[in-house]
């Protein structure tokens, strides 16, 4: 059976007073995306959601920003396989959505880990003032860890305080490859608005499996999330020839309500 994967890099970033989340979403398939604004349990939610899996993940209006990357891959490929046959929805995205529409970073992080079993994969969850990461898969118990604000925080597809993930082979140095790329790359950044530019670099060859920004037959990124919960910015960039449909902004906000958050998107 091929395998189906969702390969990501996941940054949080600080730049001077300004906290950044950062995402390249990789996918093996074109996927369909939108851009929603609502308002989740009466919180405002800005999220990027996949209408194939029903994936989400975004920030709200009190600056609580949640992206998340992929540990469990045979896990993945079932629940791929799943969506795609029979139309079934993945529950991560449900689950995130709930944690989003919560008013503080605690209440985001609990409902994450307890609503529905919990989110699988590493999710970074931040504000301003305070950065956590979530380890967890159906098959490895939850590890949180809380992580000094003036430090770089990358995340690809192995496990760093689990035994979760790629653990050998070529996937691993992928892995490992893209992680360290982005820590590096990140270390030169002085502006916010470079940071997804640069989660676009090569230092492969074009169609290498360790580039960060992914042009291979099997996996490509198809967009990127930034997340800067200081200024309250909620921007995406996708490539046109990566995604099947891009729908824009689906805004479902009462009428009349003023939003907290600003939406930007780029087409590549």
């Amino acid at each position: 059976m091929k395998k189906i994967i969702n390969e990501c890099i996941i940054v949080r970033k600080k730049l001077g007073d300004t906290i950044i989340l950062a995402k390249n979403r990789d996918r093996p398939y074109k996927p369909k995306l939108e851009v929603v604004h609502e308002l989740i349990n009466g919180v405002e939610v800005v999220h990027l959601h996949d209408i194939i899996t029903d994936w989400s993940e975004g920030m709200n209006e009190y600056g609580v920003g949640v992206v998340n990357t992929a540990l469990l891959v045979y896990y993945d490929e079932e629940e791929y396989n799943l969506i795609m046959k029979k139309g079934a929805k993945s529950k991560d995205g449900i689950i995130l959505r709930e944690a989003l529409g919560q008013r503080t970073l605690k209440n985001t992080i609990k409902t994450a880990i307890k609503y529905m079993g919990g989110v699988a994969g590493h999710t970074f969850f931040s504000t301003e003032d305070t950065m956590v990461s979530l380890e967890k898969t159906p098959k490895h118990p939850f590890k949180l860890k809380k992580h000094n604000q003036d430090t770089d925080v990358v995340r690809t597809n192995h496990g760093e305080e689990t035994e979760a993930g790629y653990r050998k082979g070529d996937d691993l140095k992928s892995s490992k490859i893209r992680k360290q790329s982005a820590e590096k790359i990140m270390n030169h950044i002085k502006d916010p608005k470079n940071i997804l530019d640069a989660l676009r670099k090569d230092f492969f060859e074009e169609d290498s499996n360790l580039n960060m920004n992914r042009k291979t037959k099997a996996m490509s990124t198809s967009s990127q999330v930034l997340l800067n919960v200081t200024d309250m910015i909620f921007e995406v960039n996708y490539f046109e020839d990566k995604v099947e449909e891009f729908k824009g902004i689906i805004n479902k906000l009462p009428k009349g309500y003023e939003p907290t958050i600003k939406i930007e998107i780029k087409k590549l």
